[in-house]
Protein backbone atom coordinates (compact mmCIF):
# COMPACT_ATOMS: atom_id res chain seq x y z
CA UNK A 1 0.00 0.00 0.00
CA UNK A 2 1.40 3.51 -0.82
CA UNK A 3 0.38 6.42 1.05
CA UNK A 4 0.82 10.11 -0.43
CA UNK A 5 0.00 12.21 -2.79
CA UNK A 6 2.03 13.10 -6.29
CA UNK A 7 2.53 16.71 -4.46
CA UNK A 8 4.62 15.02 -1.76
CA UNK A 9 7.50 12.62 -1.45
CA UNK A 10 5.44 9.04 -1.34
CA UNK A 11 5.88 7.44 1.69
CA UNK A 12 5.29 3.28 1.61
CA UNK A 13 3.83 1.57 4.06
CA UNK A 14 5.21 -2.45 4.42
CA UNK A 15 1.98 -4.63 4.95
CA UNK A 16 3.84 -6.98 7.63
CA UNK A 17 4.23 -6.09 11.13
CA UNK A 18 7.81 -5.80 12.39
CA UNK A 19 9.99 -6.98 14.97
CA UNK A 20 13.47 -5.95 16.50
CA UNK A 21 15.02 -9.35 17.96
CA UNK A 22 18.61 -9.11 19.83
CA UNK A 23 20.86 -12.30 18.66
CA UNK A 24 22.63 -14.21 20.62
CA UNK A 25 25.33 -15.15 18.26
CA UNK A 26 25.42 -13.96 14.47
CA UNK A 27 23.26 -16.58 12.16
CA UNK A 28 25.62 -19.24 9.89
CA UNK A 29 22.71 -18.58 7.14
CA UNK A 30 21.02 -15.14 6.67
CA UNK A 31 18.00 -16.45 4.66
CA UNK A 32 15.48 -14.84 7.23
CA UNK A 33 16.85 -11.55 5.91
CA UNK A 34 14.77 -12.32 2.71
CA UNK A 35 10.89 -11.34 3.75
CA UNK A 36 9.11 -11.18 0.15
CA UNK A 37 10.80 -8.13 -0.80
CA UNK A 38 10.35 -6.38 2.36
CA UNK A 39 13.21 -3.96 4.02
CA UNK A 40 15.15 -5.84 6.99
CA UNK A 41 18.28 -4.92 8.76
CA UNK A 42 21.26 -6.46 10.48
CA UNK A 43 23.04 -4.74 12.56
CA UNK A 44 26.34 -5.98 14.14
CA UNK A 45 28.13 -3.54 17.15
CA UNK A 46 30.92 -4.83 19.42
CA UNK A 47 29.10 -7.88 19.95
CA UNK A 48 25.51 -6.81 19.89
CA UNK A 49 23.67 -8.21 16.82
CA UNK A 50 20.59 -7.06 16.31
CA UNK A 51 17.63 -7.50 13.28
CA UNK A 52 14.62 -5.78 11.98
CA UNK A 53 12.46 -8.11 10.79
CA UNK A 54 8.93 -9.00 9.63
CA UNK A 55 7.66 -10.62 13.09
CA UNK A 56 7.26 -13.93 10.59
CA UNK A 57 10.59 -14.41 9.61
CA UNK A 58 11.30 -14.52 13.65
CA UNK A 59 10.44 -18.66 13.55
CA UNK A 60 13.44 -18.88 11.07
CA UNK A 61 15.37 -18.01 14.40
CA UNK A 62 14.45 -20.47 15.96
CA UNK A 63 16.36 -19.67 19.62
CA UNK A 64 18.76 -17.45 18.23
CA UNK A 65 17.01 -14.61 19.81
CA UNK A 66 17.14 -13.70 23.34
CA UNK A 67 15.13 -10.48 23.27
CA UNK A 68 11.91 -9.28 20.65
CA UNK A 69 10.04 -6.20 20.42
CA UNK A 70 7.02 -6.58 18.37
CA UNK A 71 4.42 -4.79 16.95
CA UNK A 72 6.20 -2.40 14.47
CA UNK A 73 5.25 -1.36 10.99
CA UNK A 74 8.09 -0.11 8.53
CA UNK A 75 7.83 3.25 6.17
CA UNK A 76 10.03 4.03 3.40
CA UNK A 77 10.37 6.58 1.58
CA UNK A 78 9.60 5.55 -1.72
CA UNK A 79 12.47 7.63 -4.12
CA UNK A 80 16.73 6.98 -4.80
CA UNK A 81 18.75 9.34 -2.56
CA UNK A 82 21.42 10.47 -3.49
CA UNK A 83 24.51 9.81 -0.67
CA UNK A 84 24.56 14.24 -0.83
CA UNK A 85 21.67 14.49 0.36
CA UNK A 86 21.39 15.94 3.19
CA UNK A 87 19.14 16.65 6.26
CA UNK A 88 16.13 14.58 5.05
CA UNK A 89 16.54 12.05 8.12
CA UNK A 90 16.85 14.71 10.10
CA UNK A 91 13.42 16.29 9.17
CA UNK A 92 11.63 12.56 9.21
CA UNK A 93 12.56 11.73 12.30
CA UNK A 94 11.71 15.43 13.77
CA UNK A 95 8.24 15.04 12.29
CA UNK A 96 7.45 11.92 14.05
CA UNK A 97 9.14 13.41 17.45
CA UNK A 98 6.87 16.27 17.28
CA UNK A 99 3.75 14.03 17.40
CA UNK A 100 5.78 11.52 19.64
CA UNK A 101 6.21 8.43 17.52
CA UNK A 102 8.74 6.62 18.78
CA UNK A 103 10.91 5.61 15.45
CA UNK A 104 13.68 3.34 14.27
CA UNK A 105 15.89 4.70 11.12
CA UNK A 106 17.61 2.59 8.99
CA UNK A 107 18.80 2.66 5.68
CA UNK A 108 19.50 0.76 2.81
CA UNK A 109 21.59 1.69 -0.44
CA UNK A 110 19.73 4.02 -2.21
CA UNK A 111 16.79 5.13 0.27
CA UNK A 112 15.95 5.32 3.95
CA UNK A 113 13.24 3.18 6.29
CA UNK A 114 11.54 3.78 9.67
CA UNK A 115 10.02 1.33 11.83
CA UNK A 116 7.20 2.82 14.12
CA UNK A 117 4.66 1.39 16.40
CA UNK A 118 2.01 -0.40 14.93
CA UNK A 119 -0.54 1.64 16.60
CA UNK A 120 0.69 4.86 15.28
CA UNK A 121 1.45 4.20 12.05
CA UNK A 122 -1.67 6.21 10.74
CA UNK A 123 -0.23 9.15 12.54
CA UNK A 124 3.19 8.67 11.43
CA UNK A 125 2.38 8.15 7.56
CA UNK A 126 0.51 11.29 8.20
CA UNK A 127 3.37 13.79 9.82
CA UNK A 128 5.54 12.25 6.59
CA UNK A 129 3.46 13.18 4.24
CA UNK A 130 3.25 16.71 5.88
CA UNK A 131 7.03 17.19 6.50
CA UNK A 132 7.42 18.20 2.59
CA UNK A 133 10.57 16.10 2.31
CA UNK A 134 11.08 16.21 -1.15
CA UNK A 135 12.28 19.59 -0.70
CA UNK A 136 15.19 17.70 0.32
CA UNK A 137 16.00 15.63 -3.24
CA UNK A 138 17.93 17.70 -5.99
CA UNK A 139 16.94 18.73 -9.10
CA UNK A 140 14.71 15.86 -11.41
Amino acid sequence: MDTGSTSTMRVKLWPQTYAVARLRALPDDVAFLEADGAPTALVVRHGDITVLVPEASLALLGDMAIEVERGWRALTLDTTLSFGTVGLLAAATRALAEIGVPVLAFASFATDHFLVPEGQVGRAVAALNQAALERFLGPR
